[in-house]
């Protein structure tokens, strides 16, 4: 069984913690070329940095890049190679004619009508027939559906009352207003720096000791 290989595939990606110029140098100075050529490895299209690794290589050269910000991915060789291809000469004939047999068709059990001769016929289709001896038709105005009588609901208002016209239903609440103390709040100036910035120091990665497998 052969061993599956592997290609680094790197698409110009790298962590937030650096910014692309920090990249480039550190990819230039990985793979030991002039950073003006390392950033045209930085435009965004997938490029294969390293071919036909076994799985041990390629994730340790994966874990180098990662330790010097750069992000690549790894994408696994296809078993079957599609064989190179190379150029004959003027008049060369690359495919060959296949010489397709001739069948013979024997056609004895075939007959031919005469001209005019219905092949098909047409088959009519059966009326179908409705018994209609056992419906009756009532005369015009019969009530087919006689109404339900419903009967009226019986309320007792007995022990209901009115008052007089003008009545307050329902006293409104008065709500009273907050009092909010303010007596320890100040105002800065205009101005006035609310909040101080902080500056953050741009993390520096040493990429010294880390070194590439051949």
């Amino acid at each position: 069984m052969n061993e599956m290989l592997f290609d680094v595939i790197f698409k110009g990606k790298f962590i937030n913690k650096i910014d692309k110029p920090t990249a480039v140098l550190h990819f230039s100075k990985l793979f030991k070329i002039p950073t003006a050529k390392a950033e045209h490895f930085f435009d965004g299209k997938p490029r294969a940095i390293k071919k036909s690794l076994n799985l041990e290589k390629a994730n340790h050269m994966r874990a180098a890049l990662k330790k010097a910000g750069l992000r690549v991915s790894l994408q696994k060789q296809a078993d079957d190679k599609p064989a190179e291809l190379t150029m004959s000469m003027p008049g060369v004939r690359l495919v060959n004619e296949v010489a397709v047999q001739a069948q013979k068709i024997t056609a004895t059990n075939f007959t031919l009508d005469q001209p005019g001769i219905q092949l098909v016929k047409f088959k009519p289709i059966e009326k179908i027939q409705y018994d209609l001896s056992q419906l009756k038709m009532d005369e015009t105005g019969i009530v087919l559906v006689v109404p339900k009588a419903i009967a009226p609901v019986d309320i007792d208002t007995s022990s209901l009352t009115l008052d007089e016209v003008g009545s307050v239903f329902a006293h409104k609440k008065e709500t009273l207003e907050p009092v909010f103390d303010l007596s320890s709040m100040a105002i800065d100036e205009v101005g006035a720096i609310l909040v101080e910035k902080k500056e953050v120091v741009a993390p520096v990665i040493n990429i010294e000791n880390i070194k590439m497998l051949d």
